[in-house]
C-alpha cells in the first residue's frame, strides 16, 4: 500500500504577520506619496497660487474648466470653481510695486497642503498678493532670486541678511524705475492667538506694519504705514495689529526703509497661521494698497 505523506504546515508567528502587513502598508503609502508629488512637482507654482486664491472665499479669477489640467486644479483644495468666463490679468503698465522676502524660508503652518507638494513658505504670500493687485490692475514684480545665495555671492554673512535683499532691491529698481512702492513680507514668531482674528465663518492673519527708527526719515515711512493701517481698519478693524515701531537695542531698526519713503516690512499672520488665512489677509491688504495708489494719482492731477 502507498503511503500518503502528510506535509507539515509551517505557522508563522501572528506578531510577524501583522509587522509583515504594517511594514507592506507603509511601502505603499511612501511609494503613493512619492509618485503624487512627481506628478504635482509638474505643475506651474504660480498656477497653483491661483487655484488657492481662486477656490479659497469669493472666487475672483476663472479658470477655464475644460481643460484637463484645470479639471485638477478643480478638486485639489476641495473648492468649486466660479463659472464666470476667463478673464485676462495681464497689464501693459510697468511693476510699481516690489515684493520681495529677506527671510525666504520662513514657513506658514502646513495641515493639508503638503501631500500636495505646495511649499507653505512667505514667498507664497508674494506670489498671491501678486495676483490680487493684477486684478486691481496694478502690476507688481515679486522677486525671485536667492538671498542666502546673493549673500553667499557677496561674502556676506547670514545674521546680516537685511544686506542680502538690499543688493536685490537695488538691482530691481536699477533695471525696473516706475518702481515707488517696496514691501518686505514675512510673518511674526507671536503665538497663533495673537496672530489670527477668528471670524464667525472664515478666519484671518493678522496684519502688522514693522517701521524701523534706526534711520534718519523714518517719520515718513511710519506715515506711510500710518495711512495703509487706517484703511485696514476702516474695512475690517480685527485684521490690523497696528504698526510696530522698532529700533535700538535688540533690533535690526532700519530694515532697508531708508531706501524709500514707500518701504515697509509686514507680517502677514505668524508661522502658526495656514496660508488660506494668509490669503484672505492678503486680499484685503491688496485693496487698501490700490486705494492707497488710486487716491495719491488723484492728488498729482
Amino acid at each position: 500500500m502507498k503511503r500518503f505523506i502528510t506535509r507539515k504546515t509551517i505557522k508563522v508567528p501572528r506578531y510577524k504577520l501583522l509587522c509583515f502587513y504594517i511594514i507592506l502598508i507603509i511601502v505603499l503609502m511612501v511609494f503613493i506619496k512619492l509618485t503624487l508629488n512627481m506628478f504635482l512637482k509638474s505643475f506651474d507654482q504660480e498656477k497653483l497660487t491661483s487655484s488657492i486664491i481662486n477656490n479659497s472665499y469669493g472666487s475672483i479669477f476663472s479658470i477655464n474648466n475644460n481643460s484637463k489640467e484645470n479639471r485638477f486644479y478643480n478638486n485639489i483644495f476641495g473648492f468649486p470653481f466660479s463659472n464666470e468666463s476667463k478673464v485676462s490679468n495681464t497689464i501693459d503698465t510697468e511693476p510699481v510695486i516690489y515684493l520681495y522676502n529677506t527671510f525666504q524660508t520662513d514657513k506658514y503652518v502646513n495641515p493639508y497642503y503638503s501631500s500636495y507638494s505646495i511649499n507653505p513658505v512667505v514667498t507664497q504670500g508674494n506670489l498671491i498678493l501678486q495676483e490680487y493687485l493684477k486684478k486691481l490692475n496694478i502690476n507688481s514684480l515679486v522677486e525671485k532670486e536667492s538671498v542666502a545665495k546673493t549673500l553667499k555671492d557677496n561674502n556676506i554673512d547670514y545674521s546680516l541678511s537685511y544686506k542680502g535683499s538690499r543688493i536685490l532691491m537695488e538691482k530691481a529698481k536699477n533695471n525696473i524705475q516706475t518702481l515707488e512702492y517696496f514691501f518686505d513680507i514675512g510673518l511674526s514668531e507671536d503665538k497663533r492667538d495673537a496672530t489670527t482674528y477668528i471670524g464667525e465663518k472664515e478666519n484671518f492673519a493678522k496684519i502688522l506694519f514693522i517701521v524701523g527708527t534706526d534711520y534718519d526719515t523714518y517719520e515718513e515711512n511710519k506715515r506711510f504705514a500710518t495711512i495703509l493701517n487706517d484703511k485696514l481698519i476702516n474695512v475690517n478693524k480685527n485684521i490690523t495689529r497696528g504698526i510696530s515701531m522698532r529700533g535700538g537695542n535688540g533690533f535690526h531698526g532700519v530694515y532697508n526703509q531708508d531706501f524709500s519713503s514707500k518701504a515697509l516690512r509686514i507680517f502677514i499672520g505668524g508661522k502658526e497661521n495656514t496660508i488660506d488665512e494668509v490669503n484672505r489677509s492678503l486680499k484685503l491688504l491688496a485693496n487698501v494698497i490700490a486705494l492707497y495708489i488710486e487716491e495719491e494719482k488723484n492728488e498729482k492731477k
